[in-house]
């Protein structure tokens, strides 16, 4: 194994479950099994098999971002955005690049937890809050791939709340992740 390659293991193990540890908000955690149980024996499942019938009441905190390849990498486009996520964030973002929404250290940060994503092929879950605003949020990150070789989709859950005591970071990247055998 090089360090370029994910180190797998399968659903249901250790790994998984100190995963799913970290993430405290039930919403998260539904999204996190309805995203485990459709990639099976893969890393993960295509964009394609997600059905939003099958998840009504976790649609207000859902994101789907396109990756797009470009001659300088990737950009990363927002193909759908829950209405919780939008209201939070200050307004539509459907259809927009993140680097036209965001800037700054905040727009690095949400690129590199893309990258991460993408280049691990695997889940993120991170904790932070946002600069200047008494407001924090729990974002869990999960691949999709149409090919089962690359990431070109991300599914993503996003839950906000006031923070009490002093704002943390938090980033949590799934070990040992591997599909089932």
């Amino acid at each position: 194994m090089t360090a370029s390659e994910p180190d797998w293991t399968p659903s249901g193990s250790v790994a998984t479950a100190r995963f799913l540890e970290q993430i405290d908000d039930p919403r998260l955690s539904a999204v996190y099994r309805y995203w485990d149980a459709l990639r099976s024996a893969r890393f993960a499942p295509s964009y394609a098999e997600v059905d939003p019938i099958d998840i009504p009441k976790l649609l207000p905190i859902l994101l789907v971002t396109q990756v797009e390849k470009t001659a300088g990498g990737r950009r990363y486009r927002y193909r759908l955005c829950g209405a919780e996520v939008e209201e939070n964030f200050g307004g539509p973002m459907r259809g927009r690049y993140i680097d036209t929404l965001m800037q700054g250290r905040y727009l690095t940060y949400i690129e590199d937890l893309y990258s991460r994503v993408v280049d691990g092929k695997s889940p993120i879950y991170s904790v932070s809050a946002y600069a200047g605003r008494a407001l924090q949020t729990k974002r869990l990150m999960l691949p999709l791939s149409s090919d089962a070789d690359s990431v070109d989709v991300v599914l993503s859950a996003q839950v906000f709340f006031q923070p009490v005591g002093l704002p943390q970071t938090i980033l949590a990247v799934q070990e040992d992740f591997e599909p089932r055998s």
